[in-house]
């Protein structure tokens, strides 16, 4: 879509300027008279434009971009605002340019008689069919803003859980990063220097030192090949996990690691409970619903169990007696739901379950790190161990023959 430079004021205040996309110069003009502004200039931008394209392509919106846009849309439209001026008036204020130029287009579909769902629907990589099912049900029900604040919720503890994990990782995976990088260096440009040493003395080395030593004279030549090497099992490797077989590989794999298994699964318990809960509340159909907790699942073997629990929900069964048939829900989220079934209160109850499950993970997560950090500090130990010790054994046993 072309670019167009303007130049506007608004007021009595200095003229500003910048850049917006539209279709055509008139319908610039037309967009910036709507914002309240009064164009002194306006022409085709070609200057940057290359630049701000692949600016714009490496900034990310984030989830916690779209919580700020969900809570300030919902703030607006419970004062009243009508919503094309509501996303008209946060095309000022959000700061992620590239959530701007959505918002900007979402503006646009509204005001030619698209619904706010439909719009949605029409950017999936940053809307996810939750919140566009919500929408609709909002809209169809009257209660947009309603809605919009449980999906507000629904984000910011999502976003909150996710963020647990994450922090209680950073030290371990900070550990790992330094642990091996001190040992790339003592082996690839520390240890070498030791072979020149040994060679004046025409020592006899014990077979540890003569194997760290073949290793290190590899890498003091090579070790521009060893990190080629690694790069590209590492590009493969993403590759690999981006494939669908790969991912479903990759999360059964998971799914077998002890301590991971229990910190994975309950974390996918609270994403399902939530993730349905919220659906069921706001009136979305039960298969639709599933369908929709299918493809936000984060473990897709996961996911795989729930779409076979859709299939048998469509054929008449009730969802507690599909979740009975899988492998990895326990038997508490099965009662659980048995329990809403029979009270008719599915949508409730999932969602205290997914409460209690999001203190298990905190929990589950608290363990696992505190089990994780000692057992790397060992293993690093142990490697900088035998690495020293087959260098100073031989310095000291030389040392002892000098004297």
């Amino acid at each position: 879509m072309p670019q167009f430079q303007y130049e506007v004021k608004k007021g009595p205040g200095e003229a500003s300027t910048g850049v917006l996309e539209a279709e055509s110069r008139r319908a610039a003009l037309s967009r910036l008279r709507e914002m309240g502004y009064f164009p002194i200039s306006i022409e085709e931008y070609t200057g940057e434009e290359k630049k701000d394209s692949l600016r714009r392509a490496l900034i990310r919106i984030r989830q916690k971009d779209r919580n700020i846009f969900f809570r300030q849309l919902a703030t607006l439209l419970d004062s009243g605002m009508p919503l094309t001026r509501a996303l008209a008036t946060l095309v000022q204020q959000t700061e992620n340019t590239k959530l701007v130029a959505v918002i900007d287009q979402l503006r646009d579909e509204v005001q030619k008689g698209s619904t706010f769902a439909e719009a949605l629907e029409r950017h999936p990589k940053q809307f996810n069919a939750m919140q566009c099912s919500l929408v609709r049900a909002g809209e169809s029900g009257g209660m947009l803003e309603e809605v919009l604040w449980r999906i507000v919720t629904f984000g910011e503890q999502d976003e909150e859980l996710r963020g647990k994990a994450v922090s209680a990782m950073v030290y371990p995976a900070f550990l790992l990063l330094m642990g091996s990088i001190a040992i790339f260096i003592m082996v690839s440009f520390v240890f070498p220097m030791f072979q020149e040493v040994f060679d004046d003395f025409d020592a006899t080395l014990p077979l540890i030192t003569v194997v760290v030593l073949a290793i290190c004279g590899f890498m003091g030549k090579f070790w521009w090949l060893v990190l080629l090497i690694l790069a590209a099992i590492a590009g493969g490797l993403v590759s690999w996990y981006r494939s669908e077989n790969g991912r479903m590989q990759f999360d059964e794999l998971i799914l077998r690691v002890p301590v991971l298994r229990t910190v994975v699964q309950k974390y996918v318990m609270a994403q399902f409970a939530r993730t349905l809960g919220t659906l069921l509340d706001n009136g979305v159909p039960i298969l639709q619903s599933l369908r929709i907790t299918v493809e936000t699942l984060g473990n897709k073997v996961i996911a795989q169990e729930v779409g076979i629990v859709q299939e048998r929900v469509a054929e008449g069964d009730s969802i507690s007696s599909g979740l009975e048939q899988t492998r990895y829900f326990p038997p508490m989220v099965c009662n659980m739901f048995a329990i809403g079934e029979e009270s008719g209160r599915v949508g409730a109850v999932t969602k205290r379950m997914a409460d209690a499950y999001d203190v298990e993970v905190e929990r589950a997560v608290r363990a696992m790190t505190a089990l994780l950090e000692p057992i790397l500090i060992v293993i690093m130990a142990i490697v900088v161990g035998v690495l020293v010790i087959s260098m100073l054994y031989p310095m000291l046993t030389l040392s002892a023959n000098v004297v």
